[in-house]
C-alpha cells in the first residue's frame, strides 16, 4: 500500500469539523461590521472564542495520528469539547446580535455544504485506495463505502430542504447538522475498518 493512500480516519475526523468551523466563521466574521454597538463588543468576543476552538483543531491536524484506537479515544474526547464549546459559541453568537435574515440561512448553508465536501473527499479517497488491492479485494469494502455514499447523498437532500426552507432557529439548523453528522460518522467508521482489515487480508495473500 503506497504512503500517500494510507486512510487515517482520525485525520478525517479533525479535517471534517474543521471545514465546517471555517465555512461557518466565513459567514459569521462578514456580518459583524453590521451589528449595532451596543452588542459589538459580546460579539467580537465570541468570535475571538470560535477562532481558539478552531485552532486547537488545526494543531491537531499537523499532528500524524497513529492507528492507536486508545491515543485517539483520548485525543477525540478533548476535541469534541472543543467541538461542542464552537458550536456553542455560533449558537451565542446568533443570539446576541439577532438571526439576521439570510445570514444564519447562509452559514447554514455553508457548513452544510463543507460537511457533503468533507464526506465525498473521504469516501474518494477510500476508493483511491481500495483500488490498489487485488480485483478479488474484500467486497466488503465496495459495500461500506456504496453505504457511505449513500448516507451523504441523503443528508444532502435532507439538508438542503432545510436550508431551502429558511425560517429555521439556529438551534434547529444546528439539530440538523448534528444529525447528519453522526450518521456519516457511523457509516464512515465501517468503511474504514473494512478498508483495514482487506488490507490486511491482501498483505496475507
Amino acid at each position: 500500500m503506497n504512503k500517500k493512500n494510507d486512510i487515517s480516519p482520525y485525520t478525517e475526523w479533525v479535517k471534517s469539523r474543521l471545514d465546517e468551523m471555517e465555512a461557518v466563521l466565513k459567514v459569521v466574521e462578514n456580518t459583524v461590521e453590521g451589528v449595532a454597538a451596543d452588542t459589538r463588543k459580546n460579539a467580537d468576543q465570541t468570535v475571538k472564542d470560535m477562532k481558539k476552538h478552531r485552532d486547537a483543531f488545526k494543531a491537531k491536524l499537523k499532528d500524524e495520528y497513529k492507528d492507536d484506537a486508545k491515543a485517539w479515544s483520548e485525543t477525540r474526547e478533548k476535541l469534541e469539547k472543543e467541538w461542542d464549546a464552537f458550536e456553542d459559541n455560533v449558537e451565542a453568537y446568533w443570539k446576541s446580535v439577532g438571526e439576521k435574515s439570510g445570514a444564519v440561512e447562509d452559514a447554514f448553508k455553508a457548513q452544510a455544504e463543507a460537511q457533503q465536501k468533507a464526506w465525498n473527499d473521504t469516501a474518494e479517497r477510500i476508493r483511491q485506495a481500495a483500488a490498489e488491492f487485488k480485483a478479488d479485494r474484500d467486497a466488503e469494502v465496495d459495500a461500506a463505502v456504496a453505504k457511505a455514499d449513500q448516507m451523504a447523498q441523503n443528508a444532502g437532500a435532507k439538508l438542503g430542504h432545510m436550508g431551502d426552507a429558511g425560517k429555521a432557529s439556529w438551534a434547529a439548523l444546528r439539530s440538523a447538522l448534528t444529525e447528519s453528522r453522526s450518521a456519516f460518522d457511523a457509516a464512515n467508521t465501517k468503511a474504514q475498518a473494512a478498508f483495514k482489515d482487506a488490507m490486511k487480508k491482501n498483505q496475507k495473500t
